[in-house]
């Protein structure tokens, strides 16, 4: 595959520039370089934010010189820092205005309706009822949908909100669609839709990314979080968990661009990221003169990102085949025609193109878009599809000929597994679910991601997902014994192959010379550990830029 554009343009600026600068060695280590041949050495030096030598300790002691300082490691693990090759920290950080009344708080919709309406009691009309995270595919509800007519109940004259679970769906109330100037008259919006009772009047759900935006756009809360101190504040509990890089899947704005540069610019922000500008704002961006190549190696962008569909628990991923008992085929939020535009356009002005598929109809809409480009003479650069969660035998094949890579949300196997089988797709196409083993047998690369605030698992849990596929709600159930990963293409997709996904991989996402000095410290390899205690292991250090930051 050809070289980015954008990394080589970066790497000829930084070429050269040496100085004197500490050196630190670590021996005794099991250090796990993710290269190529997955290499594994017993020392590893770094000479100020670079990686100066991995090896045999007395060779690398001998390239460090003598006035190195040495830690031993006592036979503990040094891997590449972690990537989460797909999140929305800026957005999602700010989704902490919302209460919480998902799943793991309430085993029912009636116990969360029953909470929000005790939680907004005493409010006045200029206060805010927001929460998130119900999810009606693992939560029952008697009713079976929720409408504006139950906020109503709780909040009558105050704007409510429910985010449900996943971030594709909306519930709100009567004042919150006045406040966005919805009527009974009111069309949809073009790859968006409007839950409508039988007379047609909206009934309070909004599916598809132009009412989500539109939705939040007068969400107060939410639009004057503090944005950088949020997210400082969460960088803190990421390091923690080894993660080192962010796949941003989305910057909504040039105001939300400007907040990572920002960010990049702060010694308390021990993150790099790598961020996709949304495609439908392509007007803000031109006014703004913002473009993929921008940034340094702490903050770059690296392409466009579009969204063919929604989210399958929210049953508005695009299908083959109808939802389970009934008729449903979710939702497009793009046209195939708009779809093949934005992938010659977004490859002619540069950078890369991630595309969210969920439902395997949406999948082969993206493919297909592909396809048609590379056939007109359109380079289109590593594109990838975001959660690619339904994927089909033939789509697997079509990945691999086209050159394209996928990230799983692999919490959907962990967290909504049982949902899928049972209430969203029924057993035998549930475990079509983020098909790792196939993607690995097939030789089709794939990362692993959080798309937080979606899921908050760490990478270690990531992994131990991956490889076990087991239930939360029933561990000793597991979803598609054949598709689970090997420990060491687990380990690939929360470095390596994010690296490379995200345009980086000549400065990180393994341990070799020259790269940058970002890697993780483990107490145990998770190579030796069951499966199912990987992410039991600690997380001792973590190292970004040559600097410990945990």
């Amino acid at each position: 595959m050809r070289k980015s554009p954008i990394l080589a343009a970066v790497l000829s600026v930084t070429a050269g520039f040496a100085q004197a600068q500490e050196t630190t060695v670590f021996t005794n280590a099991n250090v796990l370089t993710m290269d190529a041949d997955f290499s594994v050495a017993q020392a590893m030096a770094i000479r100020g934010n670079r990686i100066l030598s991995v090896g045999a300790e007395a060779d690398v002691m001998a390239e460090a010189g003598e006035n190195a300082s040495v830690v031993d490691l006592a036979g503990n693990t040094i891997l590449p820092g972690f990537i989460d090759a797909h999140s929305h920290p800026v957005g999602g950080g700010a989704s902490s205005v919302f209460d919480n009344v998902g799943i793991d708080r309430f085993t029912t919709v009636e116990d969360a309706l029953d909470y929000m309406k005790d939680a907004t009691k005493g409010q006045s009309p200029l206060d805010w009822a927001l929460f998130v995270n119900l999810d009606l595919a693992t939560q029952p509800f008697a009713d079976g949908l929720v409408t504006r007519d139950h906020l109503d109940t709780i909040a009558p004259d105050m704007p409510m909100i429910i985010w449900q679970a996943g971030g594709h769906k909306m519930t709100v109330n009567s004042v919150m669609l006045d406040l966005m100037g919805v009527t009974g008259d009111t069309p949809d919006p073009e790859g968006a839709q409007f839950g409508r009772f039988d007379d047609g009047r909206p009934d309070g759900n909004l599916s598809g990314s132009a009412l989500l935006f539109g939705a939040l756009g007068v969400i107060e809360p939410y639009n004057s979080y503090d944005r950088i101190e949020g997210s400082v504040a969460l960088a803190k509990e990421w390091s923690a968990q080894g993660l080192t890089t962010l796949g941003v899947a989305g910057v909504a704005s040039p105001k939300d661009w400007d907040v990572l540069e920002e960010l990049a610019a702060r010694d308390d922000f021990p993150l790099r990221t790598r961020s996709y500008l949304q495609w439908g704002a392509l007007v803000m961006w031109d006014e703004a003169g913002v473009v993929p190549g921008q940034g340094n190696d702490k903050s770059r962008i690296v392409g466009w990102k579009i969204s063919a569909d929604g989210s399958n628990q929210a049953f508005t991923g695009l299908q083959r085949e109808p939802y389970l008992n009934s008729d449903n085929l979710g939702l497009a939020y793009m046209s195939q025609k708009d779809i093949d535009t934005a992938v010659v356009e977004g490859t002619k002005r540069g950078g890369q193109m991630a595309m969210h598929g969920n439902g395997n109809a949406a999948i082969d809409n993206i493919i297909s878009s592909v396809q048609k480009a590379r056939d007109a003479g359109v380079d289109v650069l590593r594109p990838r599809i975001e959660h690619c969660s339904i994927t089909e035998d033939d789509q697997i094949a079509k990945l691999r000929e086209l050159d394209i890579s996928c990230s799983f949300l692999i919490a959907h196997v962990l967290y909504w597994g049982a949902a899928f089988r049972d209430t969203v797709f029924g057993p035998e196409k549930a475990v079509k679910l983020d098909r790792t083993g196939s993607f690995e047998k097939a030789g089709v690369p794939y990362s692993l991601h959080t798309d937080y605030s979606v899921s908050v698992l760490s990478p270690l849990e990531m992994v131990e997902a991956a490889v076990t596929r087991s239930l939360f709600t029933d561990p000793e159930t597991v979803l598609g014994e054949n598709e689970r990963a090997s420990v060491d293409m687990a380990l690939r997709a929360v470095t390596s192959v994010p690296a490379f996904q995200l345009l980086s991989e000549e400065e990180i996402g393994s341990l070799e010379v020259g790269k940058l000095a970002d890697f993780v410290i483990l107490t145990q390899n998770p190579r030796e550990v069951a499966a199912n205690q990987i992410n039991e292991i600690e997380v001792e250090q973590t190292w970004m830029d040559g600097k410990r930051v945990h």
